[in-house]
């Protein structure tokens, strides 16, 4: 009887043991990731429940930084985090808030859109929840890898069906849309927690005047626009131009016009209800693919998969084609923040009196052979 009593103490402690490392783990989803704020360059850091008061308070609201120009010029609202499992819109807007200077015009910098939604990730997806990369000093940078929908904890119930302000029809097997941010632009002041957070998006787009408007994305092999720069129409002049741009350095991007009926979607929904020159950028990664082999670290920062290339070699691809090197973050990372640089150049060559002009940031190359262990900037915590 003695034996038992103590082997079920035993078990007992095991237990607790097991629920409190657990539970820390849980706890420290909902503790933001930490950028930089040594740039100089920033001018400062709001929250977006300035422009959607009813975030206060919420695991919604979120850090809106911001890089003003000495000069005067035109705005641009960089995107990170919409879906918070597409890590390198994100990384790439953290690395212009560490390094941009703003020579004329404004940059507004939300690196964690979605910040709902690094709190969890999918179930049964497997999904790795942080990746990590260790600087020349020795420490270590830690971003999280959440899902593209809001928290549950947050935003509940799903009703089974939802129309907002968006236009958008949310029903049945997409009722989960509903907490997906981007199915639900331009958001609702009262709405939902998601709305709340599409609502302070453009309403700051509308108070600060901004003129042009970027979303970083990644998206899986199936996807058909993969490196893709999608584009609301009144977008599609500069778009055009900053895509041309890049495809003369050799970058293999394309451009798409934003569908008429995408309800909800940034590139439609904000350039229809704001004055914005909207768009939406995605980029190759495999760990987004349904195809995927085992989640790894060489999967998401590498990019490198096999089940992709074999599926490439099959000719079974007509966009997101893999190869051996794979689609790594670095290179992914690059291809957004030379994106966002094509279109400042050519909204500034599109309207000279008006120019968005920024030094300070790494190039193409830096991101592809430093990488971003040596590009992100060094934290004292």
């Amino acid at each position: 009887m003695k034996k038992q009593f103590i082997m079920n103490i035993a078990v007992l402690i095991a237990v607790a043991a097991i629920c409190i490392l657990s539970g820390n783990d849980f706890l420290r989803m909902h503790e933001p990731d930490l950028i930089a704020v040594t740039n100089q360059n920033l001018t400062e850091v709001k929250m977006l429940s300035e422009y959607s008061p009813g975030l206060k308070g919420t695991a919604g609201d979120t850090e809106v930084y911001v890089i003003k120009g000495k000069k005067a010029g035109a705005s641009m609202l960089i995107l990170g985090g919409t879906h918070p499992n597409e890590i390198a819109g994100m990384l790439s807007a953290v690395t212009y808030i560490e390094n941009a200077r703003a020579e004329s015009g404004t940059l507004y910098i939300i690196p964690r859109a979605n910040n709902s939604g690094y709190t969890h990730t999918a179930p049964l997806w497997g999904m790795m929840d942080i990746v990590d990369f260790k600087l020349p000093d020795g420490s270590v940078r830690e971003f999280r890898i959440g899902t593209r929908l809001t928290n549950p904890v947050h935003q509940w119930p799903d009703p089974n069906y939802y129309n907002g302000n968006s236009g958008r029809e949310l029903k049945h097997e997409e009722v989960a849309e509903i907490r997906n941010l981007n199915r639900n632009h331009p958001g609702n002041e009262k709405g939902t927690l998601t709305e709340k957070v599409n609502y302070g998006i453009a309403n700051l787009i509308r108070t600060e005047k901004i003129d042009i408007t970027y979303d970083g994305h990644e998206a899986g092999p199936e996807f058909l626009r993969v490196n893709y720069l999608i584009a609301h129409e009144r977008a599609m002049p500069v778009g055009s131009m900053a895509v041309m741009n890049a495809n003369i350095e050799g970058l293999p991007f394309a451009i798409d016009l934003s569908g008429k009926t995408s309800y909800g979607l940034s590139h439609r929904a904000l350039g229809d209800n704001t004055e914005t020159l909207a768009t939406l950028f995605e980029t190759l990664n495999p760990a987004q693919g349904c195809r995927r082999g085992k989640m790894s670290k060489e999967l998401v920062l590498g990019g490198i998969d096999q089940n992709y290339v074999d599926i490439t070699n099959r000719g079974l691809l007509s966009s997101g084609e893999l190869s051996a090197e794979g689609s790594s973050i670095n290179q992914r990372t690059a291809n957004h923040a030379v994106m966002c640089r094509e279109l400042m150049i050519a909204f500034s060559e599109s309207n000279p009196d008006k120019p968005i002009e920024v030094s300070g940031m790494p190039s193409y190359d830096d991101y592809i052979n430093k990488g971003l262990e040596n590009i992100l900037l060094s934290i004292n915590k």
